[in-house]
């Protein structure tokens, strides 16, 4: 399992996400797989729920994970995140 470096100039909340990125990509996370609760990976990673919930934000943002009210936050399809990625690609060029 990779860790949380406190001492790196990388922001702690964009380690998370580099983090549960290659849980997806490398496969041991899979569409529509559910992560762990806000909690859990506060305690898996020693690090606060601020930072948590802004990696999160970032990655539902980018199509990567997406949250059910009450059940919890799950990986998205891929199809989705490859057009959600276009779609942001498209509107920055104009």
């Amino acid at each position: 399992m990779m860790k949380i470096d406190k001492t790196s100039r990388m922001p702690l909340y964009y380690q998370l996400m580099d983090i549960i990125i290659d849980m997806i990509d490398s496969g041991e996370l899979v569409e529509d797989d559910q992560l762990p609760s806000e909690r859990e990976l506060c305690e898996i990673y020693d690090i606060s729920r601020s930072t948590v919930r802004q990696a999160i934000q970032e990655l539902e943002k980018e199509g990567y994970i997406y949250r059910v009210h009450g059940k919890g936050t799950f990986v998205s399809k891929e199809k989705f995140r490859q057009e959600l990625l276009e779609f942001y690609s498209f509107t920055e060029e104009m």
